[in-house]
């Protein structure tokens, strides 16, 4: 039931594309306020009627639950502003920033929550508990479960942390629905706190899953590492065209969903024509562009792979770099110069996470002498790359 509501708020649109995916993500939005306006109306209606002051309190809940919808639609609406002169790659970050905002507003419902939970077992007060009462608060408990999976599965789809943090939300509810329910059911049979006590220990549980969704909406923002599958896709798409040997250096950059950028080295021919490579290298960023919604920039490392002393100095110097343990791989090797003036440049790839900055620039320093050595003639520039690249 709840894959065919998405699917029938999705409406076959492609959500890779920023225009459309905004659309959904308002539609989204609005589905929010519409039910937790209902879930006002009915609770503060009922309440009003039994006199519950609890059923009373849960519909102005509700009532502010409206605020995260109206992030939601205020994130999406405002990520998906043209690009201007101040932010030339556009403002898809936003919606990041409304995920944020989100996900501290779950966990200040969490601290309100351990208040309020405590206050129950330090200063306990007798609850009036009326069926009717619990039966509207079961079923809004099954609405807002409702609602927590519509938006962590609408969320995950289109790959928005918005979405994902309201879903969090909308199972904070639940939860603070249930501890109500709880309480008033436990009422019956015994005067302890049992509500109190179970409030805690659920709004410790919220404040996690908050907190949770903070660092991980605050690792997109920072810049973490991209999505494996699609550097994957990225790299099939570059090798499957002819003349380009293989690939290193993959940076990918997000400014927001559906907003990539990034950027490749590729090794060619060395003695192919300028013009010829060039066609070819535009041809495939157009075509990733087009299938991946990536903008991609190649750039080109000649490779000599027809010159036999060429070969067995790229053979000899991997040797002497993959002998340093902590030298993980050598690429952009380049022996070129005269006869007088050779010169051997290529880029060592180390260990990022088990190396100081003094114990790199040690590594680089013995390569150096080490190559050298084995060629006194040739002078010798290394580059040390971290293994923080994709490929």
């Amino acid at each position: 039931m709840i894959d065919l509501f998405i699917d029938k708020i999705i409406n076959g649109k492609n959500y890779s594309n920023v225009h459309e995916r905004e659309k959904i993500g308002i539609k989204a939005g609005f589905v929010g306020i519409f039910l937790n306006f209902i879930l006002f109306l009915v609770k503060l209606t009922l309440g009003f009627v039994t006199g519950s002051i609890s059923l009373m309190a849960d519909a102005f809940n509700n009532l502010t639950d409206t605020t995260s919808s109206v992030i939601t639609i205020l994130g999406f609406k405002l990520a998906n502003r043209p690009p201007d002169e101040d932010h030339p790659y556009g403002h898809g970050r936003l919606e990041y920033l409304s995920g944020l905002t989100i996900s501290v507003l779950v966990m200040f419902v969490g601290f309100q929550f351990i208040l309020s939970s405590w206050k129950k077992i330090v200063d306990p007060s007798p609850v009036v508990s009326e069926w009717s009462t619990t039966l509207i608060l079961v079923l809004s408990i099954v609405l807002k479960y409702f609602m927590h999976l519509f938006y962590k599965r609408l969320g995950r789809k289109i790959g928005s942390q918005t979405l994902e943090a309201t879903a969090t939300d909308a199972l904070g509810d639940v939860f603070t629905t249930s501890v109500v329910v709880l309480g008033l059911i436990a009422s019956r049979f015994t005067t302890l706190p049992i509500d109190g006590v179970v409030g805690i220990g659920i709004a410790i549980y919220i404040i996690y899953n908050g907190l949770m969704l903070t660092l991980e909406t605050l690792n997109t923002i920072i810049g973490e590492k991209p999505d494996m599958e699609l550097a994957e896709k990225i790299k099939l798409k570059v090798v499957s065209y002819n003349h380009i040997y293989a690939v290193h250096d993959l940076a990918i950059h997000s400014y927001g969903p559906g907003r990539t950028m990034a950027s490749i080295h590729a090794e060619v021919p060395f003695d192919m024509n300028l013009v010829e490579i060039h066609n070819v290298v535009d041809k495939i960023e157009r075509k990733v562009h087009e299938e991946l919604g990536v903008d991609l920039v190649i750039h080109i490392d000649p490779l000599n792979d027809h010159d036999d002393a060429f070969l067995a100095v790229q053979q000899k110097v991997t040797e002497l770099a993959l002998s340093i343990p902590k030298i993980l791989s050598v690429h952009d090797f380049r022996y070129t110069g005269l006869k007088d003036h050779k010169m051997l440049i290529f880029e060592a790839v180390v260990d990022s996470k088990n190396l100081s900055e003094k114990e790199r620039l040690s590594i680089k320093h013995e390569l150096t002498e080490m190559v050298s050595k084995e060629f006194p003639d040739t002078r010798v520039f290394i580059t040390l790359d971290l293994d923080v690249t994709i490929l």
